[in-house]
């Protein structure tokens, strides 16, 4: 009867695999979906403080990488070394698109389109996260998660590194955010011509050589809009009526 190492065995189903690659295999085909941290009792919750470190420091990263100009347009990624395994679970854990791979000790979860940009302005605990506006040139550099033709994904992963020297294993957790960022101008005048669209967002994505408009992308991103400009419209609007 063949015995094989009990570190190919599976911390899900059990079943023990006669190598390492074939153990990767396995999960990939049978537990591709995987939401079950068998050590989940292990990790200890985090205080309010340390998430809100790590909050901040997300927010920070992502800005730096937003721009004001054509660019500034692309995939992006951050990462943060040394970002506690528990945080990441804590915050994640509970969406829907979250999975672990034991055997690879990783961590992933997405968020897209409109439902995901407003579910993580609530993880992150601030709605601006993904955006940095340049008022004076009238440009916005922002995180793209929908536009006229499709939504897009903003991806999150987290992963231990080991580094092993004098019979000793170093260990650092990293988290790592990709997106893809964008950038535009926006326009305030003339209202009175904006009938339909109250606020457009010109993309720098695919810019026009000659003339053609650029993309105007949905009203969603525009939250950032003062109140007291779609005051000013509905005035304009009713009196036009009048």
């Amino acid at each position: 009867m063949l015995r094989f190492p009990m570190a190919n065995k599976c911390q899900l189903c059990k079943e023990i695999l006669s190598s390492q690659k074939k153990l990767v295999i396995h999960e990939k085909i049978k537990h591709r979906n995987n939401k079950i941290i068998p050590h989940r009792k292990l990790l200890i919750q985090p205080s309010l403080e340390q998430i809100t470190f790590y909050q901040d420091a997300f927010i920070v990263l992502v800005k730096k990488h937003l721009g004001f100009s054509r660019h500034s347009i692309g995939a992006k990624q951050v990462s943060i070394h040394a970002f506690p395994k528990n945080i990441f679970v804590f915050l994640f854990e509970n969406e829907p698109s979250f999975r672990y791979n034991p055997v690879q000790r990783k961590y992933f979860c997405f968020f897209q389109g409109e439902a995901g940009e407003q579910r993580l302005k609530q993880l992150v605990n601030y709605d601006n996260w993904n955006m940095r506006q340049d008022p004076k040139l009238k440009t916005i550099g922002y995180v793209l998660f929908m536009d006229n033709e499709s939504s897009y994904r903003v991806n999150f992963s987290w992963a231990q590194l080991e580094f092993r020297e004098n019979e000793r294993i170093f260990q650092c957790g990293t988290v790592t955010c990709k997106f893809i960022a964008d950038s535009g101008e926006f326009s305030q005048e003339p209202i009175i011509s904006q009938a339909s669209n109250l606020l457009q967002v010109h993309s720098n994505k695919n810019p026009p050589s000659d003339g053609p408009a650029q993309k105007n992308y949905n009203l969603f991103y525009l939250g950032y809009l003062s109140n007291k400009l779609i005051d000013d419209y509905i005035i304009i609007r009713d009196v036009a009526h009048k």
